[in-house]
């Protein structure tokens, strides 16, 4: 029955009505659609008046040679295959964070402002195929051909033409029948 949160550091400042649509956003989802969309709402306003308070990823921590799997390598052929070299990003191995077993994955991350792209160390291991890291980099790298938008309020960051696009990645829906075959494989912690 408990729900933990972890937060950016600027949610302690936040006022009353900003900690309430947090607790409204995570609570229970069973005809919430309207209350969940109210109190996303207000994050969201929340966060854009606070960005400056997020710390821009540095760029010259990253590595993009893992174990197994060559970010820059697959991120260059898939620029020159799919983007026509137009993507301007860096690429890199996001931190290995040793501990429990985890309930969700974030496999990539695109970093807007600072035009960086992480992997979650978990796919770079031998068991997860290489078509599989490179359709979710591909994914990440998307973001910089349609970038997120607002629409009445709220952020769209994978809107109708970034799935359409997406879709059309030739590994998509093999990349996606893999992620669900091996699911618990992604939430386990990297050796």
């Amino acid at each position: 029955g408990e729900i933990h949160y972890r937060l950016h550091h600027m949610f302690l400042e936040a006022p009353h009505d900003v900690v309430s649509a947090l607790a409204a956003f995570a609570g229970p989802r069973r005809g919430a659609a309207a209350r969940r969309r109210e109190a996303g709402t207000r994050i969201d306003a929340f966060v854009k008046r606070n960005r400056a308070r997020i710390a821009v990823p540095r760029a010259d921590r990253l590595l993009s040679r893992g174990r197994v799997h060559d970010l820059q390598e697959i991120f260059d052929r898939l620029n020159a295959a799919h983007f026509e070299g137009r993507i301007e990003a860096r690429i890199g191995w996001g931190p290995v964070r040793p501990g429990r077993r985890r309930r969700t994955v974030k496999t990539g991350v695109y970093v807007q402002d600072a035009r960086i792209i992480r992997i979650h160390p978990t796919l770079d291991r031998v068991q997860v195929p290489e078509f599989y890291v490179a359709a979710v980099v591909f994914h990440e790298m998307l973001h910089q051909v349609v970038p997120a938008r607002e629409v009445k309020g709220r952020r769209i960051v994978h809107g109708p033409e970034f799935r359409r696009r997406e879709r059309a990645y030739p590994d998509h829906a093999r990349a996606r029948a893999w992620e669900e075959r091996n699911l618990a494989l992604l939430l386990s912690s990297p050796q």
